[in-house]
């Protein structure tokens, strides 16, 4: 048995019909209710699965999803429904064509929140790890991933409008083509930072010498690599320029090299000299910050004005204000070493020698004999007890270095 519908269902206000109201009524109820529960269904699932931090990390994530799946689910449900509800051809038409619209849009922001979400989880476990290239790589899949999603979501729609898709994409690849053509520094550009991101000659925060520019890695994109100088400020080097220069990656290094000149002034003796050097190599060795395994400190020639120590030696240091510190430390040591000792630095002066004054005779040093020069020059050679010929350091056990060889062959003879 067929029961009848009631009279007052057929009739019209504003030209739709009672029971066309209801329909739509229903279809908003199925809508919001398909909305929650779907919502609710995806919430069960993230509290089934996580917990404690992680749970807070993808309810947030979750909730990115709410307004795209409210315009999905109202889409679907109105593209499905509707016919049924026995409107005008062409008002069906119509609103075919506009919750088509919704769809493809809702779709398109589903999707968008799909890749926040994806992104969200990458920068996360970027966030991990120790490079830090890998999290300037994240915000550029983001951008990447949403130009192609937008470029589909346009083709969609027009699509659904009627649109000539095929022959508009032939247009778009002839233009394409022209644009390529017009842009090869940037596709040039662009090809040489995902070299970069495959390579990974340098990290964001290393110091980088590279075409003329020298400073800190601040970001990495796909066209160009932004470097923040130690005047502050801010150079973008594309990145084809990059790869064709060469890159000088100074944070990479593992030691950082210190060399200088000490200048210590001529009258400074032997052995104090030899107690410089050594007490230099020393500092070397009780300073935690110095490379202990090679280092180099020489009294290195006879300058004009100067007796020269090179000092060659390298620092443990991450940064450049850490190496700085390593230096200032270093310096003040071989400072208080020479005040110690009573070495003294030299600076750049000119003795005047006056032979003799008006209407005095000139005094001249007496010049030993021939014999005498010859044995001077013998002790210096083999079997000669003046010269040292090998390193021997002031240390314990070698005392007798610090006495002059001078007394002692007055000892002997």
């Amino acid at each position: 048995m067929i029961v009848a519908a009631p009279n007052w269902f057929t009739d019209e206000y504003l030209g739709i019909e009672v029971e066309q109201y209801i329909g739509l009524g229903v279809l908003a109820v199925i809508a919001t209710v398909a909305h929650f529960a779907l919502l609710r269904a995806i919430s069960i699932v993230v509290r089934r699965r996580y917990a404690g931090a992680d749970l807070t990390f993808w309810e947030g994530e979750r909730r990115l999803l709410n307004r795209g799946i409210l315009l999905l689910t109202v889409g679907i449900t109105v593209l499905v429904g509707f016919p049924t509800l026995d409107f005008d051809p062409d008002i069906e038409n119509i609103v075919n064509q506009a919750t088509s619209l919704i769809a493809a849009v809702a779709i398109i922001m589903v999707a968008y929140r799909a890749i926040d979400i994806g992104v969200d989880v990458l920068a996360r476990r970027a966030s991990e790890t120790e490079t830090m290239l890998d999290d300037s790589l994240v915000p550029l899949l983001r951008t990447t991933m949403r130009l192609f999603v937008t470029a589909i979501g346009i083709l969609f729609v027009l699509q659904n409008l009627n649109v000539n898709v095929s022959s508009l994409v032939a247009g778009l690849g002839l233009g394409g083509l022209a644009i390529a053509l017009a842009a090869q520094d940037t596709v040039r550009n662009v090809l040489a930072g995902a070299t970069i991101f495959a390579d990974k000659p340098f990290e964001v925060g290393d110091w980088v010498v590279v075409d003329g520019v020298e400073g800190t890695v601040e970001t990495v994109g796909f066209r160009s690599t932004r470097v923040r100088t130690f005047y502050n400020s801010l150079v973008s080097v594309p990145n084809g320029n990059l790869m064709n220069a060469g890159i000088d990656n100074m944070g990479q290094r593992r030691w950082r090299r210190y060399k200088t000149t000490l200048g210590v002034g001529y009258h400074t003796t032997a052995d104090q000299m030899q107690a410089f050097v050594e007490g230099i190599r020393a500092i070397i060795r009780a300073n935690p910050g110095m490379r202990q395994d090679y280092y180099i400190v020489e009294f290195h020639g006879f300058g004009a004005t100067s007796l020269d120590v090179l000092l060659y030696c390298f620092m443990d240091a991450s940064d450049w204000n850490e190496e700085l510190r390593t230096r200032h430390v270093l310096n003040l040591d071989i400072m208080r070493l020479a005040e110690s000792l009573q070495v003294e630095f030299a600076f750049p002066t000119q003795t005047l020698h006056i032979a003799a004054m008006p209407d005095q005779p000139q005094h001249l040093p007496q010049v030993p004999d021939r014999a005498q020069l010859r044995e001077v020059v013998n002790s210096f050679g083999p079997g000669g007890e003046s010269g040292q010929r090998v390193d021997q350091p002031i240390t314990a056990g070698h005392e007798s270095v610090l006495e002059s060889p001078y007394a002692q062959a007055d000892e002997d003879g």
